[in-house]
């Protein structure tokens, strides 16, 4: 989305009434206790990566200035590490900060459209992928379909901003729909929920077994 659309969308937002915003942002589909029975609340996505398994294959999408990429590899260690990204400046960055892992092919980096780079990928490819990228309703259900397409059987997926609206830059999201649709629709349950202050918080899925 344009930085001029995203402030149109603010001043309309500022301008709107609580009935009008009701009708524009339904509720989110509501999650079952079979999607939420093994949830574990966790104070951090720094915590959450302490739960994810070690030496995988791995994807993180949307990487902006890699600080979460670095952490990724301090903790995780993953045999590789895909970083993808449609800004030019980001994947500069990673190029950069990971010049040695890209030689020695621990980090792929793919310049490109998010869903569109996992989709060129084998089937049946990550342990785990991280979701950070287009934060509208319809951007994370194409990462969340692609995902779930190039993952394993007992891998993991995790997402940046499981949230409704944003209370710091005023944006509506669509990860909270996007995500309560797919767990109903493809049969995944959190198993994480990392908390943040301003409850920009992340979640983790697994596939029901």
């Amino acid at each position: 989305m344009s930085r001029l659309k995203r402030l149109a969308d603010r001043i309309g937002f500022l301008f709107s009434s609580t009935e009008a915003r009701r009708r524009l942002w339904p509720p989110a589909p509501r999650l079952t206790e079979q999607h939420l029975r093994n949830c574990r609340v966790l104070p951090d996505r720094l915590r959450m990566l302490d739960e994810i398994p070690k030496q995988g294959v791995c994807a993180e999408l949307g990487i902006f200035k890699c600080d979460f990429s670095e952490q990724i590899l301090q903790k995780l260690k993953p045999s590789v590490l895909h970083l993808i990204d449609i800004d030019p400046e980001s994947i500069r960055i990673a190029e950069e900060r990971f010049s040695e892992e890209i030689a020695d092919g621990r980090v792929v980096i793919h310049h490109q459209d998010s869903s569109t780079a996992l989709l060129s990928l084998p089937e049946d490819t990550f342990d785990w992928i991280y979701i950070d990228g287009d934060h509208s309703y319809r951007g994370v259900q194409k990462d969340l379909q692609a995902a779930h397409r190039k993952l394993k059987p007992d891998g993991l997926i995790s997402l940046n901003d499981y949230l409704f609206f944003g209370s710091s830059d005023l944006y509506k999201y669509g990860v909270i729909e996007a995500v309560n649709e797919f767990c109903l629709e493809y049969r995944y349950e959190i198993l994480y929920l990392a908390l943040h202050g301003r409850m920009y918080n992340d979640v983790t899925l697994r596939r029901i077994s």
